[in-house]
């Protein structure tokens, strides 16, 4: 069940207040919405831009590819400024269905569960600059997948539009149900997850969304901590869709036989702690 009839968020998060620095020139023609919690949505070019810092404090697994800021930076690549609800609201504006829409698809119940989540399918770019220099990857390549020593970047698999769940407050006193609803995105803080999560937006699509050991940092190609840079979340095209949507099924197939064999045993960490502060790559990728 949706929040609010798609008119009424058009029309609210248009009132809402535009960012203290001025907009970039965009067409006359084209429709930005500002968020309230940070961030734009350009309408007409189907994406969501969310302003950000490379953060990965840990050479650990993760849970969390991007977090809001105050969440779990600990376990994140990315920590962006934003309210997380105003992306799923963005999303919605998008023309984009969250698992509310599939309620044949129940998705995880809990973190790290194997329940694959339910929902449209996302982009996700990755940009920033340094020294004069422009780069814009997938966020799939910032990431590595099964051992560390492997250095196999993470499947371009996408990502799931979950949209969070949403638990209902409850008077502590009486033990009746208050109204109110709480958007567990925003107290947790969880933007786009690495593990199956059922409190974040954005979610993994694949299996090994369940296994809390195969997702690291990718340290050869991610811009050094603290540098500034962009998420973009792009609703696809058709072809790009059926591209993820295949790789996601390859993948799947993959990771079983490959968790029974030589995976079946992962290091909790990355052995070797050599090159701990990254250097941009040059890796960009279309």
């Amino acid at each position: 069940m949706r929040f609010l009839p798609i008119a009424l968020l058009t029309l609210s998060l248009a009132r809402a207040e535009t960012p203290a620095e001025p907009p970039s020139k965009e067409p006359a023609d084209s429709k930005v919405v500002a968020l309230p919690g940070g961030g734009r949505a350009f309408v007409d070019e189907k994406r969501v831009e969310l302003e950000g810092i490379a953060v990965y404090p840990t050479r650990a697994p993760i849970e969390l590819f991007v977090c809001a800021t105050g969440g779990k930076e600990h376990e994140a690549v990315i920590s962006v400024q934003c309210v997380p609800q105003d992306v799923h609201f963005a999303l919605l504006i998008l023309g984009l269905r969250d698992k509310s829409e599939f309620p044949g698809q129940k998705g995880p119940a809990h973190l790290g569960d194997p329940a694959k989540p339910a929902g449209d399918r996302v982009a996700v770019w990755i940009s920033w600059e340094i020294d004069g220099r422009k780069h814009r990857v997938r966020a799939e390549d910032l990431l590595t997948y099964g051992p560390p020593e492997d250095k196999r970047t993470m499947p371009r698999a996408g990502w799931v539009f979950a949209g969070s769940e949403r638990w209902e407050r409850m008077d502590p006193d009486t033990g009746e149900k208050t109204g109110e609803t709480i958007y567990m995105a925003n107290r947790d803080r969880t933007l786009i997850s690495t593990l199956h999560d059922p409190t974040t937006v954005l979610d993994n699509p694949m299996t090994a969304g369940g296994d809390d050991r195969v997702f690291h940092p990718n340290f050869e190609l991610l811009p050094p901590r603290g540098t500034r840079v962009v998420v973009s979340i792009e609703v696809p095209e058709e072809a790009l869709l059926a591209e993820m949507k295949k790789i996601e099924e390859e993948s799947d197939r993959e990771y079983q036989k490959l968790i029974e064999g030589k995976w079946k045993e992962i290091e909790e960490v990355v052995p070797d702690k050599k090159g701990a502060d990254p250097v941009p790559g040059d890796g960009e990728k279309k």
